[in-house]
């Protein structure tokens, strides 16, 4: 039933889009000065924009309808155990490469499956596509760190996502990996930068107190909460 409304939701949305280009045509048309190569070039524009539209709605709600089956139905299978839902994350970034969410998914289930070399390429297309990403670059770190190119590798990636121009979706996603990036950076002898990270943790769980109040505060993970 779910897919059928998907596929009819589909359906209208693609007749929008041929009523709309026809209306652009047809408008087009009745400018004197308009050529029909003029016209022509209008239309792809719009149709462009429309079909850009159109994937980036379709990846939202394919992930929309996969992340919390992931999360709640499957809630107590490993990611490794999911490689099921490899096909539809690989589908969501091809219609939308700016849904970040899925790259770190996947990626980790390439990996826990033994595709190494998968993990790494998804990891290195999420940060291609958005290099601004502070979850791109964090989840690009650790598998650097885990399974790629090594500490320093790691250590530059992480030390990219503690720029200013990084951006999170939210301070609970920015919270949950910082930790990492200081581990990551801690372990390559940048104190100066895991400091600045725990500061910043700090500033987090202060400014977002309710937001992060079931949130781990073992942030150096030595096993005692540093606040």
């Amino acid at each position: 039933m779910g897919a059928f409304r998907d596929r009819i939701a589909l359906g209208v949305l693609a007749i929008g889009l041929v009523l709309v280009l026809g209306g652009q045509a047809a408008a087009d048309a009745l400018v004197p000065e308009s050529s029909g190569a003029q016209t022509a070039e209008a239309v792809g524009r719009a149709a462009s924009s429309y079909l850009t539209g159109i994937k980036t709605f379709a990846a939202a709600a394919l992930w929309n309808r996969i992340h919390p089956v992931m999360h709640g139905y499957y809630s107590g299978v490993s990611l490794g155990e999911q490689r099921y839902m490899l096909s539809s994350i690989s589908l969501v970034v091809a219609l939308d490469p700016q849904q970040t969410q899925a790259y770190p998914v996947g990626s980790w289930i390439l990996a826990d499956n033994d595709r190494i070399a998968d993990a790494l390429a998804m990891a290195e297309r999420g940060v291609e596509a958005n290099p601004r990403s502070g979850l791109t670059l964090s989840n690009l770190a650790q598998m650097q760190y885990l399974y790629g190119e090594g500490l320093a590798a790691a250590a530059r990636t992480a030390e990219r996502a503690l720029d200013d121009d990084v951006e999170w979706l939210d301070p609970l996603q920015q919270h949950q990996w910082y930790p990492i990036l200081g581990d990551i950076l801690r372990r390559a002898g940048r104190e100066d930068l895991d400091a600045a990270v725990q500061a910043e943790l700090e500033r987090l769980d202060a400014v977002h107190a309710d937001e992060l109040e079931e949130v781990d505060h073992d942030h150096d993970h030595d096993g005692v909460p540093d606040h």
